[in-house]
């Protein structure tokens, strides 16, 4: 089982944090309602790294900078081209 999370945005729009090496089970999904993606105007990955951050951080009680790590990761991800209406 391998120790790397990746945080990403799947082609429907849900946003996954998994296992590096298991796309099948993912740890977190969030999904956000259209009125949330019409408001958040295409940020919703970055809302959704920091969404985890804080669930992470209530439950642990130490302040993690996943900083880093997720914006390394973001360089990897390919994300569809998002068009608001």
């Amino acid at each position: 089982m391998s120790n790397y999370l990746e945080l990403t945005q799947l082609s429907d729009g849900t946003i996954v944090l998994r296992r590096s090496d298991d796309h099948e089970n993912p740890i977190v999904k969030i999904e956000f309602g259209k009125e949330s993606k019409d408001f958040l105007n295409g940020e919703e990955l970055a809302v959704a790294k920091e969404m985890i951050r804080a669930g992470i951080e209530s439950v642990s009680g130490n302040v993690i900078d996943f900083d880093e790590f997720f914006d390394s990761k973001m360089q990897r991800v390919s994300k569809k081209p998002v068009t608001v209406h």
